[in-house]
Parts: structure tokens; C-alpha cells; sequence
């Protein structure tokens, strides 16, 4: 169970960095909530890369990655965009998601049907969607879901959800083409790199955040860590059962958001973000 508990402990420090970045650095562009973040992963990418021994790599590793890298760079501004301008409650239940979008994506390209437990899946996911603004039905059943729409973050990361259900699928396909190790210390460098070029092309790129330095340390070090146990728990078990418990990071950030944050209606939220969560849990095992 060694697994279960790295798991855990990505999806505690995933939910932290969330919630910092959202307490400490929201009122700055998001470009740089973007960097606070990546500050602590390239250390951690750096040291695999050196003393991890250079794997054999197949040409599709690189095929891969370049079609993944554009998708990843618009996911982690919409991310962290989602995070400043919407209550954590209404943002990150939306990842949950991500399972749906693969499981259309399978259906789509290649034509695999759902099983039973796929479908309540997705029921799970619709029933939690539907609930976290519940509180408006009072105004027409369809309120609740076009309070979605209205809702910058809940759109922005239901975007995001799409898009990693995209690179999960590429970034799979990198690791079989290479080595996990190695896909974890070059990807989030690449993507970072990435970032800080879109940035500096624009005139955007700010270094303000270093204002910051304790809150800006406790960022870098929930994002590092959160590097390490994903990469730790990934190597000894199946994907789907990682990811299902890390998902939990879901959870955390709205923890975070009612009780430090204040944010409304914590109760309905994490009620509907369960159903949600329980939803992606039975497409990643069983969809």
C-alpha cells in the first residue's frame, strides 16, 4: 500500500500549492502564478536528469511530446487563471472530468463503448456538476448549469479537463516510448521553458513574485513534492488507481478554500465535488 500513500501525499501537496498560489499570488498576473509554481519543479526535474542514467529513446517519444507541448502550455495558464478569478470550490471539482472527456475520446476515435459502471460514471459526474450550484434552482431547473457558463473557472478548467484528457493519452505514449523517469524530469522543463518563452515574447514575463519569498518557498516546495510522490506512486501501480486517489487534491483545495478562504457553501460543494469525484473514480477503474 506504499502506493496509496504516495498518492495521498501528491494529492495533499497538489491541493496546497493550489491554495497557495490562490491566497498569495492571485492578485498578480497569472503569468507569474504560473512561475511560482514551475520554481519548485525544475530543481526537482534538474536532479532526475542527473543522476538518472539517459534511457533509450524511440522517435515517437519526441513526436509525442511536441504535439502534447502547445496543449500543456494553454492547459497550465488556463489552470492557474481558473484558480485566480473563481473560488477554488467552483474551480477544481472540474477536473474531475478529465476521465469523461478520455472516455469520448475513445468512443470517438475509436469507437469503445462505455461499460455500465462508465455510464453511472458519468452520471455520478453530471449529478455533481448539477450540485454545486444547486442553490439556484430556485430560479429554473436549468439555472445550476448555466451558472457553469457564467462562472469564469468552472468553464476555464473544465477546458483544462479536456485538454489533459488529450496529454494524458500522449504523455503515456511518451513514457512507453522512453522511460518514466525521464519523461518526469524533461516535460515539466519543457513545459516550463515554454511558459517563461510565451512570457518573455510577450512582455509579460515578471519576476515580482520573489517580493514573496516565504509564500512564493512554500509554493515551490508543495509543487516539488508534489512532483516527487506523483512520479514515486505512478511507478508502482496502475495510472487509473494513482490518479483516482490523487484526485483527492480536488477535495483538499476546497478544504482549503472554506476554511481559510471563507469561501460559500462549503458543505453543498464538497458534497457535489464527492459525486464527482466517486463519478471519475469508476471511469478511470472500470469506464
Amino acid at each position: 500500500m506504499t502506493w496509496f500513500f504516495l498518492a495521498l501525499g501528491a494529492a495533499f501537496s497538489l491541493g496546497t500549492s493550489d491554495y497557495l498560489l490562490k491566497r498569495y499570488f492571485s492578485d498578480l498576473p497569472v503569468g507569474e502564478m504560473v512561475m511560482v509554481r514551475f520554481a519548485g519543479v525544475v530543481p526537482i526535474c534538474l536532479a532526475i536528469l542527473a543522476f538518472r542514467p539517459m534511457p533509450e529513446v524511440r522517435p515517437e517519444f519526441w513526436s509525442s511530446v511536441a504535439i502534447a507541448l502547445p496543449a500543456e502550455l494553454v492547459a497550465t495558464i488556463l489552470y492557474a487563471k481558473a484558480i485566480q478569478v473563481s473560488p477554488l470550490s467552483l474551480a477544481q471539482p472540474f477536473l474531475a472530468f478529465t476521465p469523461l472527456f478520455a472516455l469520448l475520446t475513445g468512443f470517438l476515435i475509436l469507437g469503445e463503448a462505455p461499460s455500465w459502471m462508465g455510464f453511472a460514471g458519468v452520471a455520478l459526474l453530471a449529478a455533481g456538476g448539477y450540485g454545486l450550484n444547486i442553490d439556484q434552482v430556485r430560479l429554473g431547473w436549468a439555472q445550476p448549469i448555466l451558472a457553469v457558463t457564467r462562472e469564469k473557472g468552472s468553464w476555464m478548467m473544465l477546458t483544462v479537463a479536456a485538454i489533459y484528457s488529450l496529454t494524458a493519452v500522449l504523455g503515456r505514449r511518451a513514457v512507453l516510448a522512453a522511460d518514466p523517469w525521464f519523461m518526469a524530469g524533461l516535460y515539466p522543463l519543457l513545459v516550463s521553458g515554454g511558459v517563461a518563452l510565451v512570457l518573455g515574447a510577450s512582455g509579460r514575463l515578471s519576476w515580482s513574485w520573489l517580493k514573496r519569498p516565504w509564500p512564493a518557498l512554500a509554493v515551490c516546495l508543495a509543487a516539488g513534492a508534489h512532483l516527487v510522490f506523483h512520479f514515486l506512486a505512478i511507478s508502482m501501480v496502475q495510472a487509473a488507481y494513482m490518479v483516482s486517489v490523487k484526485r483527492l487534491s480536488i477535495i483538499i483545495a476546497m478544504l482549503y478554500g472554506g476554511v481559510f478562504l471563507r469561501e460559500a457553501r462549503l458543505g453543498q460543494h464538497l458534497v457535489a465535488a464527492a459525486f464527482m469525484e466517486a463519478g471519475a473514480v469508476l471511469l478511470l477503474i472500470w469506464g
